[in-house]
């Protein structure tokens, strides 16, 4: 489970920003948080704001730092990591390094693990775990020299405090290259200590951007045709009904094509350019039953590109929920109410919340206009966020209602949109227009 996320210098974020999902002492909502160790960690967390002020960097800043990790083995020596992207209304920032940290629990341990980077390449990276009370370096790194206690830096760029661990890392510092990071490097040479935490970002944090349905399809479509057992059927079916949706079931099917044969509805599994290379194209119908004025019923097709936007948005949606569900993952949706009714937002918020439900302690993180979710009826204070950008400076916030500290009993959606906690656009006449 994720606890905290934070990430300085990127896009319109100019200082450091902390998403923590670490509950508070406040005990409202019980089924909203769940218990490792002593430690209270939050299911889900909804983020607020006018547009253009800065929600989707969070999710962006999440996705780069993310993708970096995954990827950082395949970069090649002097590959630029371009996904690195430096708050540009300043004139320090563009040449300082993009700063990301991690706070989670992965196999039973707690781990901290972060870095910052150019785009040229990796400044500083370090990743600690708690095996007790107290955090154990496994490994720091610094292109500038390690600091010693008093501020003075040595000529080692790497520092390994454990014995047992310096004896197995410290050969493998050669084998890492400026732009790629030490975390994956020692888990591709099979070294035990950082197989857990690079195995929770390749499986257990995913990223998803809004609006387009079809951007979904790589990953659900693997899910639609590998479900044997009619588990995600079930569940789709499930949550279709749920939302009053006359799709009674689907039929789904998929085929090999050829690379050549590519067009852009086709969508391949995998990147590459060789010949043997295959995509994958994928057909979905859905069956409405539909009811004639004497009473009899009969199933209709309609291919899935003809349903609204909102229907193609659940249907897509669903099975990456039903994952989570099953793996425990924390799941995080830019826009996650694009085309979907508010009582349906909250209806699947409520998923994550719902013990029976979500079993293995799944997260949700989610940027949101719906207006339904500010209700402490629904949400912990906790788990409501707001972003804020300051127009004189181009700098976005981040900052919590429990901040605030509102009653439990105070109006929080009219408290939101008369400018209270910020995070709202200030519309003018129409005298500019």
């Amino acid at each position: 489970m994720l606890l905290q996320f934070s990430v300085k210098n990127f896009r319109s974020i100019k200082d450091r920003v902390v998403l923590s999902l670490e509950s508070s002492e406040k005990k409202e909502h019980p089924n909203n948080y769940a218990e490792i160790e002593k430690e209270s960690i939050l299911k889900s967390v909804a983020i607020f704001g006018a547009n253009a002020s800065g929600k989707s960097n969070i999710f962006l800043a999440l996705t780069a730092a993310i993708l970096l990790i995954r990827k950082s083995n395949e970069r090649q020596i002097g590959e630029p990591l371009g996904l690195i992207v430096p708050f540009k209304f300043d004139k320090q920032t563009p040449s300082q390094p993009t700063e990301f940290e991690f706070v989670f629990w992965a196999e039973g341990k707690k781990y901290v693990y972060g870095f910052s980077a150019t785009v040229k390449q990796i400044i500083t990276e370090y990743l600690y775990v708690f095996n007790s009370s107290k955090a154990s370096t496994i490994f720091e790194r610094d292109e500038h020299g390690i600091e010693d206690e008093h501020g003075n830096r040595s000529n080692e760029k790497y520092k390994f405090t454990i014995p047992s661990v310096r004896s197995k890392l410290k050969p493998l510092v050669e084998r890492n290259s400026t732009n790629k990071l030490f975390l994956a490097t020692a888990t591709a040479w099979n070294f035990e200590e950082t197989k857990a935490p690079m195995m929770w970002f390749m499986h257990s944090i995913n990223t998803y951007a809004p609006n387009q349905y079809v951007n979904l399809l790589p990953m659900t479509g693997e899910l639609f045709e590998h479900d044997d057992d009619q588990s995600l059927r079930a569940f789709v079916k499930g949550v279709l009904k749920e939302a009053d949706i006359n799709i009674s079931d689907y039929e789904f099917e998929s085929k090999d094509i050829p690379v050549e044969q590519f067009t852009p509805v086709q969508i391949p599994v995998r990147v590459g350019t060789r010949p043997e290379m295959k995509g994958k194209e994928y057909r979905i119908t859905a069956l409405h039953t539909i009811t004639d004025d004497e009473g009899n019923t009969q199933n209709y097709p309609l291919e899935m590109q003809s349903e609204s936007l909102g229907t193609k948005n659940l249907f897509f949606l669903s099975p990456i929920i039903k994952r989570a569900f099953e793996t425990g993952e924390t799941v995080c949706v830019d826009e996650f109410d694009t085309s979907l009714h508010p009582m349906l937002v909250v209806y699947l918020l409520g998923l994550f919340h719902n013990p029976e439900v979500n079993k293995k302690n799944a997260q949700l993180i989610i940027s949101s206009h719906t207006m339904s979710l500010l209700d402490l009826k629904t949400l912990r204070r906790d788990q409501i966020y707001f972003v804020d950008k300051d127009q004189s400076s181009g700098i976005t916030e981040l900052y919590s209602l429990d901040d605030f500290s509102p009653r439990t009993s105070e109006n929080i959606k009219k408290a939101y949109l008369i400018g209270r906690y910020g995070a709202i656009p200030v519309i003018k006449n129409s005298e500019a227009l």
